[in-house]
This record gives structure tokens, C-alpha cells and sequence, in this order.
């Protein structure tokens, strides 16, 4: 089985890089061959709109293909 494991916020690094240098598509089918992809700490960084929408088109373009994700979240307590 092939794995991956990043943080939300280091994908979301590479996904902005990766559209800025013209390579997203490169690096979106290189995720997509991923039979699994753990993605820890979502919602510990805030992220950008345009941020949150390339994390939005990974998670979507591997459910569509029926791929598994594991999400990692992060939730602030207040008393």
C-alpha cells in the first residue's frame, strides 16, 4: 500500500508552489496515485481561500476515485 502523510499546511505550501511554477496537475496526479493520504493538522493553521480550495480539489478528485483520506484535526478548547 502506498501512503502518504503531510500536514494541511505543508500540502497547501506545495499545492500554491506547485500552481505558481506551472506543476499542480504533475503534482495532483502524484497524490492521486496515493492509495492512502493522512493529512494531519487541519484546522491548527489557518489557511487562505485559495489555499483551502487546492486542499478542497485534492480531497475531492480522490473521493471521486475512491481513494482514502485520514484527516487529522485540530480543535481549540475554551472555557
Amino acid at each position: 500500500m502506498t501512503v502518504g502523510f503531510v500536514t494541511a499546511a505543508g500540502l497547501v505550501n506545495q499545492l500554491s508552489e506547485a500552481r505558481d511554477e506551472k506543476r499542480l496537475l504533475r503534482l495532483q496526479a502524484a497524490l492521486a496515485k496515493l492509495q492512502l493520504l493522512i493529512i494531519d493538522e487541519l484546522g491548527y493553521v489557518p489557511l487562505s481561500q485559495t489555499g483551502a480550495e487546492l486542499l478542497f480539489e485534492v480531497i475531492s478528485q480522490r473521493y471521486e476515485r475512491g481513494l482514502s483520506e485520514r484527516l487529522s484535526l485540530t480543535i481549540n478548547v475554551r472555557e
